[in-house]
């Protein structure tokens, strides 16, 4: 192993996972053992630091107990308002979609209906007064004309 122990051999080592590439370096890296050496030591200390402090706690609070039991309690009440919340407001947003995927589609059907209209017309709406005053079928046509002469 050329480079040092990474923070994951480290984890491992303090875990109890030790294999032999990673001891061997350790004991002949004098870096990497006064990395280790100062963790433990570290750990150790902190170790009697929580020995201490749950020696100095009473043995059996009551208050402590009920207070547990009460926060128990609560967090199954506040579980169970945020499910009635969630049951409640589901339907009620689904019902909010519906309406306005209801009023985007009857927009959309008017305006395909506008643009239908628009295409479908013989004539542009901008030259109707001019086709109204054309009066295309009370012209006299060939054949009339043809007869008249006659």
């Amino acid at each position: 192993m050329n480079e040092h122990l990474s923070p994951e051999d480290i984890s491992r080592w303090f875990a109890g996972e030790r294999g032999a590439e990673v001891e061997r370096h350790a004991g002949e890296c004098e870096e990497c053992g006064a990395r280790l050496d100062r963790m433990e030591s570290a750990l150790a200390e902190f170790r009697g630091w929580v020995h201490e402090w749950s020696a100095a706690q009473p043995a059996s609070s009551p208050r402590a107990a009920w207070r547990g039991a009460g926060g128990h309690v609560a967090r199954r009440w506040i579980l169970a308002a945020a499910m009635v919340l969630i049951l409640v407001s589901g339907p009620a947003y689904w019902q909010s979609r519906r309406q306005a995927r209801a009023a985007e589609m009857a927009r959309a059907d008017a305006l395909l209906e506008q643009v239908d209209a628009e295409i479908s017309r013989a004539v542009p709406q901008t030259m109707e007064p001019l086709v109204n005053l054309v009066a295309w079928g009370s012209g006299a046509t060939d054949e009339s004309q043809n007869k008249g002469m006659q």
